[in-house]
This record gives structure tokens, sequence and C-alpha cells, in this order.
């Protein structure tokens, strides 16, 4: 069996502000990535995994990783996963589509991932079996709104002619999906976005194959057709040669009927996976109706399902079972009409009547649960399971309580208890996968970029999972680099302007006071201090715009200054007067140093300001 390689990569904070900061796209690839080389999830080798979050995450570093995974690590049995959680936008100029790394600028697309040449380049040169790219990203830049057919379409952003190259490039997909843009915020749900919350509950069951337990790409990207709402729903692209398993064993299997229709290529439309016309699974229901993963906080009327029915015929139980049985029934009527204050009394007062009956303890702790009390729920759920060892029930709601607790392994250890008892049951299976999304993300907080995933060596500076990239330290001093950017540009430019007007001045005292030398040499230094001016001005402010045009106006109103008074006022006519008395043969130089001057004022201010617009315009500013 071959290899399964993954790159994930997410960015919320970004140096350029058009980039809006983002809220879960960090946490979304460490969950993911967490749950890949779990041993109780995808199971992954932590090698194999390569994670890079926010100042990682540049253009420069993403590019050569993706190169190497894609055309020297990969064989030809390995699958390639990659993921990425951040901004894309569209070139002004041509439209393509980009990615927006850590230290992409909008108005420099170049800065940026081009799509198409990675998707082409990289992915349909590599050797991998397959290659499965998930792009979870912002809508960013106003020529969205001019290229996309509907609100979410994200095929704008690898571009027709790259959709039609995709056909012909096997088993090479592209997943996209829309974050957000100017129409809808970034969605989240368990401290994930919604399109991680997802695709994590179908890798954890909800996409497997009911014979096999395989979860193929094929079928999780139905599954995510399925359960998501229009703006996060997900777009296909891309040719399939057969199945690609992300996680389980790969075994030859004849392909069903869906999974042929699955692995046609797609077009990117909605229609892309037909809709089952029978009911869905469980499993499947459950995620599409509420989105939640199945807590014990959920309606109550969730619970009441959950309890189990009481006899049909309370007649032959003695008296007080009688009346307890009657009282449980009024409890889940009151349930049903959600009202669970109500029936929690109804089941305590059923309770003095027969303290040991295990059907109102559990609804007792799954009342209780369903409160947040979760403590004293689980008190109750342990007396049932201490009467009845083999209650599957009681052992889905001690996990779902512990998993509320944050006690995951304790919840999992109970969960695979109850499916032992009763292993066919959907709705245990969906408290199971909801139980490893709730322990990825639990296991992915909000830590700083060198956070590493548990199972690898945290002091290296890996990128794999095991040692994301870059150490904090490493990361700061990139984001002090990136802070200092401006002043550089700023000293830079004061620096060039000392140098070209100290030339232009040394070029004027030897023209004034060595009338001797050959008038070519003063002439020359003034020159090149001209120029040195006007290139500072147009090339400066090209590439570095505003920081580089603001000590130029400054220059120009201070060389604007001496012509001004020497020519208009009384004592610079005097000035000047004594200049050519005390030296008649230097008329000439004084008549070229005054024309320097004004050159000076007014040349490189126009250029700064063509430069400025020109650069902008173009999307030319350097990183």
């Amino acid at each position: 069996m071959g290899r399964r390689l993954g790159l994930l990569i997410g960015i919320n904070q970004y140096q350029d502000s058009n980039f809006q900061p983002l809220r879960y796209a960090e946490t979304d690839a460490r969950a993911i990535a967490h749950w890949l080389v779990n041993s109780r999830g995808g199971r992954w080798h932590p090698s194999d995994v390569q994670l890079f979050l926010g100042p990682q995450a540049t253009r420069h570093c993403i590019e050569q990783r993706l190169m190497q995974l894609c055309l020297q690590t990969a064989g030809p049995d390995d699958t390639l996963f990659v993921y990425f959680a951040g901004h894309a936008f569209l070139d002004e100029g041509r439209a393509e589509g980009y990615l927006a790394l850590a230290d992409t600028f909008y108005h420099q697309p170049a800065s940026g991932l081009l799509l198409a040449s990675t998707l082409l380049q990289i992915f349909g040169r590599s050797p991998a079996r397959a290659v499965v790219c998930v792009l979870d990203c912002f809508q960013t830049g106003s020529l969205w709104r001019q290229r996309r057919v509907s609100p979410f379409d994200c095929r704008p952003l690898p571009g027709s002619t790259l959709l039609a190259t995709l056909q012909q490039l096997p088993n090479r997909f592209l997943l996209c999906s829309c974050r957000g843009n100017e129409f809808a915020a970034e969605q989240g749900e368990q401290n994930v976005g919604l399109l991680a919350h997802r695709l994590l509950l179908g890798l954890c069951g909800g996409a497997a194959d009911p014979a096999s337990g395989q979860i193929t790409f094929q079928r999780l990207s139905l599954y995510l057709q399925q359960s998501l709402g229009e703006q996060q729903r997900p777009q296909l692209f891309g040719q399939g040669l057969g199945p690609v398993v992300l996680v389980g064993e790969e075994v030859p299997t004849e392909a069903s009927p869906s999974a042929a229709a699955a692995t046609a290529g797609g077009s990117g439309q909605s229609g892309l996976y037909r809709m089952p016309t029978g009911p869905a699974p469980a499993m499947q229901q459950a995620g599409n109706q509420t989105g939640q993963w199945p807590q014990l906080t959920q309606a109550p009327a969730g619970l009441a399902q959950l309890s189990p029915q009481q006899p049909a015929t309370p007649a032959a139980m003695p008296a007080a079972e009688q009346q307890a049985a009657l009282l449980l029934q009024q409890a889940r009527s009151l349930l049903q009409q959600q009202r669970p204050t109500d029936a929690l009394n109804y089941v305590e007062r059923a309770l003095q009547l027969t303290p040991t009956q295990a059907s109102a303890l559990l609804l007792k702790g799954q009342l209780l649960g369903a409160a947040g009390r979760f403590a004293e729920a689980l008190q109750a759920i342990e007396q049932v399971l201490h009467q009845e060892p083999s209650n599957a029930l009681a052992w889905s709601t001690r996990a779902a309580l512990l998993a509320n607790m944050g006690q995951f392994e304790e919840a999992l250890w109970a969960i695979e208890r109850s499916l032992a008892l009763d292993p066919h049951n959907s709705e245990t299976q969906t408290i199971k996968s909801a139980i490893l999304v709730k322990m990825a993300v639990a296991q992915t907080p909000a830590a700083p970029p060198s956070a590493t995933v548990p199972g690898t060596n945290s002091g290296q500076t890996s990128p794999t999972v095991g040692g994301t990239a870059t150490s904090a330290g490493q990361a700061r001093v990139g984001s002090r680099q990136g802070a200092s950017r401006p002043g550089r540009a700023l000293l830079v430019s004061l620096m060039l302007q000392i140098v070209g007007l100290g030339l232009g001045l040394l070029g004027a005292w030897l023209a004034i006071k060595h009338p001797g030398l050959p008038s070519a040499l003063p002439l020359t230094i003034e020159g090149l201090g001209l120029a040195l001016l006007c290139v500072n001005a147009l090339s400066g402010c090209y590439f570095d715009g505003l920081w580089r045009f603001l000590p130029i106006p400054l220059t120009s109103l201070l060389t604007g200054a001496v012509p001004v008074y020497l020519l208009l006022t009384q004592s610079g006519r005097a000035r000047l007067a004594g200049l050519v008395e005390a030296n008649p043969r230097g008329l000439t130089a004084i008549s070229f140093i005054l024309l320097w001057f004004g050159l000076v004022a007014v040349l490189p201010f126009l250029l700064a300001l063509v430069g400025l617009v020109s650069g902008w315009l173009r999307g030319a500013r350097r990183r």
C-alpha cells in the first residue's frame, strides 16, 4: 500500500490589511492534521504530514514544500492531500486566481501562489497516484463579483482553462469551498470552520463505506455536498479513475454504481453528485438536520427518543412500580412538550418510589446532561451501569457525558463498549464520530505557530506535523522583519536623497570656488546627483510605494526654495549679485546651479508620482 502524504496550511493574520483577519483557518488546519496522525483517527504516519500556520506559510516556503512533496517525495503508489485555509483573490489585470500566503500583498499578485501553475506544473507532473487539493478560501477582492455566477461560486479561482485541463489529468481533484466573502462572514462550529467540522465528521465515520469501513475521497466529497449549506457547499473539479482511499486499508474492490458516479469528472456545480432518491443514512440525516455533534445539550425531544420505552402493560406490576411507570410516561410527555424541568421533577418522583429503576435513572442522567449538570448526570448513569453492565444505551450516554466534560479517552472507551454491545446502532456511531471531532478540536488550541502535534519531537524545526516548520522565535523574527520593511524603505529613500543632493552641491561648489577646472567635471557631478534623485523617485516609488515617496516632497520644497530666494527676494538678489561680482566668469556656473536646483525641485517629484501611481495600478509592490 502506498503512503498518504499531507500538506496543511492555515493563515489567520496577513501583513496586507486588504486581507481581513480570519478566525478559524489555523485551527482548521491544525485540527485536521491532528486527526490524520491520531492513532484513533486517520493513523497517517506523523512524518508524512506537514503543517504550516500563520507566519510560517510564506510564498517561497509553501512553493518549495509543494515541489518537494509532489515531485521528489511522492511515489507512484502514494496519495497526496493538500489543504489550504485562508484568503484567495483574483489578479485585477488578468483575472488569474491566487492563494494568499502570509507575505502576500493584494496589489502584488506575484507574491501569491498562482493556482493554475501550481496545479499544472506541480500536481500535474507529480508521479503520485492521486492528488486531492481542498481549498477553503475567503474570497477577497472586487473582481469576484464580476466573475462568479452565484454568490458563493468558486470557479473563477481555477479559471475555465485550468478546469478544462483538469479533466485530462487522472486522479487530480480540486475541492473548493467558500469560507466567506462580501456577502457572508466566516462561520464556525465547535471552534472550527464549518467545512472543517463537516470534513472531520465525514472522516470520523460519516462518509465511511458501510461494508468495508473505508473512507474514500469520493464518498467524503459526497458527504460534504449533502451536509453543508449553500455558502460552504464545495465544488469538485477533476477526473477520477477509481476510489481514492483516505482512511482504511486499500483493497481491490469492484466499483459500485454510486462510486462510479462519484468518480466521474465534475463541473463544479452543485449537481455534480446526484442526491440519493431514498432516505439518507441515519448518520448523514443527523448531520444534515442539526449540523451539530450530538451533545447532551441538544433539544430534549432528542433525549426522549434515546430513552427506553416503558412496558405497555403496567397493570401486572406492583403498585409502586405502576405509579413510577406512569410518572415516567408523564415525564416523557413533558419532554416532548419541551418542558425538561417539569419532566425532571416527575422522574425524581418516580425514583422516590423505585430508587434503582434503570430506565428512570437513565432518563434522569440524560435530562441532567441536557441541563449542563454533567457530574450529577454521570452519577445517575453509573448507577445504571452498576445494575446493567450490558446496557448499550447507558454506555453511549456515559460517553457523551464524558466528552462534554473533556474526558475524551474515557469517552472513546465507553462508546467502543456501547458499539460492542450494539454494533449496528447508527446513533451510537454518530456519537463516536462527534467525540473524535471534539477530541481533534480540543487537542488543537489557539497555540503559537510553533505548536506541535503529539507523537513527534517538538524540539526540532522539521516541517512535519511534529515540528511545524519553524520555531516561535523564528516566526517572531519574521514578524519583526515584516514590520520593519516600511522603515527600511524610508531610510533608503532619505539616504539616497542626501547622496543626490550632496553630489549636486559638490558640483556647484567646484564650479564656483574652482572656476579653472574643466566645466564638464562639475556638470557631470551635478548630473549624477540629479540622475540618482530621479531614479530613486521613479523606481523606488514604483516598487516600495508611499514610504519611498515621503521624503521626496520635502526635498523638492527645500531645493525649490533656493532659486526662489535668490531670484525673488531682495536679500537673495543681493547675495547673487555679490557672487557674480566676486567671480564674473562664474555667471554661467551660477546659472546652471540655479537650473539644477529648479530641476531637482520639480522632476523627481513628478517621477515619484508616476512611479507611485503606476506601481499601484500594475500591482508591483515588493513584499
